[in-house]
């Protein structure tokens, strides 16, 4: 039985997800864009840095020389956090022979990428692939043993490197991969309907989506859990908050059972009632539909689609 719980670093989500993602499993964090899946990854990153875990992140979207850039406006220890530059090369157009990118790109520690983009090498471009990166990050796990690695993302990972009659057997290999690896793994995936989840939502152990929508006051964003295998968990939706430190989920205001007055003492005045918690109304399907002020949004100010002011991008 697995009793382990690796927190996100997010104190709302982890009360959520009672006490945080079972450890050993790959998990997916999807949504539309700008709803905040990269931010929550590195959350998961440093939180187990700070604790001491080796940690991995996986760029395919971002070059990590951006990532760093981004990530250091909040304030994060990046120090324990380690990086493989997944990214793809410059192709010619010209047919360019490719090269297995485990022969060029290695690991690294964030915080000793430099700031500027890595560029193609003068011999021609490498070939990443789902079977090319899946085997490098077993070759690294033969030296180094990671508790915690992020995918970021999935998405360009599938669309750019899996025939689509292969993409179940592809997924599941990489997923399996990474269950047998023994880390807990948070894979982003870019969803552009909400009402289609895709192959990665089934293979995955949990999925936690990240909603955004506008109401009569600006843009809001939430958090639902949509599976977890293996753990009870919240099944309503929450604010969800980017700010210049990270992401904020608020935490639940629901009162806890008062216990029982000792006997031949005078029972205490009860307090006022704590004002009910308002659920979040669901967002529209195609997320960015306006829709009736919900009652729930007092619990946060409305932010912008960048995060708010020096806030990070998403």
């Amino acid at each position: 039985m697995i009793r382990d719980r690796a927190k996100t670093g997010i104190e709302g989500l982890d009360e959520m997800l009672e006490g945080g993602l079972l450890t050993g499993r790959p998990y997916v964090v999807s949504g539309t864009s700008g709803t905040g899946k990269s931010t929550m990854a590195l959350h998961f990153l440093v939180e187990g840095a700070v604790n001491g875990e080796r940690v991995l992140y996986v760029a395919i979207d971002e070059p990590p020389n951006e990532v760093l850039l981004n990530f250091r406006k909040m304030g994060w220890e990046l120090d324990g956090i380690g990086v493989l530059d997944g990214t793809p090369d410059v192709l010619n157009y010209d047919k360019t022979p490719v090269r297995d990118v485990s022969s060029e790109r290695k690991i690294v520690p964030l915080s000793s990428v430099g700031e500027s983009i890595r560029r193609t090498s003068e011999k021609g471009p490498t070939d990443v692939t789902v079977n090319t990166l899946q085997e490098l990050i077993k070759q690294e796990f033969k030296e180094r043993k990671y508790t915690r690695i992020v995918i970021d993302s999935l998405t360009s990972l599938k669309h750019f490197y899996i025939r689509t009659s292969e993409e179940f057997a592809t997924l599941q290999s990489f997923f399996r991969t990474l269950s047998d690896l023994g880390a807990t793994s948070m894979l982003t995936v870019q969803i552009p309907d909400i009402a289609r989840p895709g192959i990665e939502s089934q293979l995955a152990r949990g999925e936690i989506r990240l909603h955004k929508w506008f109401d009569g006051r600006g843009l809001m964003r939430g958090v639902t859990i949509e599976k977890y295998r293996g753990s009870s968990h919240d099944s309503v939706m929450r604010h969800l908050k980017i700010t210049q430190h990270g992401i904020v989920v608020p935490k639940s205001n629901r009162d806890k059972r008062k216990k029982s007055p000792a006997p031949n003492k005078e029972p205490e005045e009860k307090p006022p009632a704590a004002e009910k918690e308002e659920p979040l109304p669901p967002p529209p399907e195609n997320g960015m539909k306006d829709v009736p002020p919900p009652g729930a949004s007092k619990h946060m100010a409305p932010s912008s689609g960048s995060g708010g002011p020096g806030g990070p991008p998403i």
